[in-house]
């Protein structure tokens, strides 16, 4: 894969960091060498996958009940009281 003279070494050898560039993405953080290794530069985080933000829909309308009439409550007259006629004994 390499054209130069001395050749850069291979991917499997000590020094395969020197090969030459060819392919450079400073914006995705990664580089190809011309010995087939990639690098990735560790400074560059990758963003996360955008996330779809589901459509708003309508709740469904309930439908309402029809109101049944109550009975009103009549007032009840409390029981008349009997007037103590008798002393409380102390």
């Amino acid at each position: 894969m390499c054209n130069h003279t001395p050749e850069c070494p291979a991917v499997d050898q000590p020094g395969w960091e020197t090969a030459a560039q060819l392919v450079h993405h400073d914006d995705l953080g990664w580089s190809m060498l011309c010995n087939g290794a990639i690098v990735l530069d560790a400074a560059v985080r990758p963003e996360p996958a955008p996330v779809p933000v589901p459509a708003v829909t309508e709740m469904p309308v309930r439908a309402r009940r029809a109101r049944t009439r109550t009975r009103t409550r009549q007032a009840v007259p409390a029981p008349a009281r009997r007037p103590v006629t008798e002393p409380i004994a102390a």
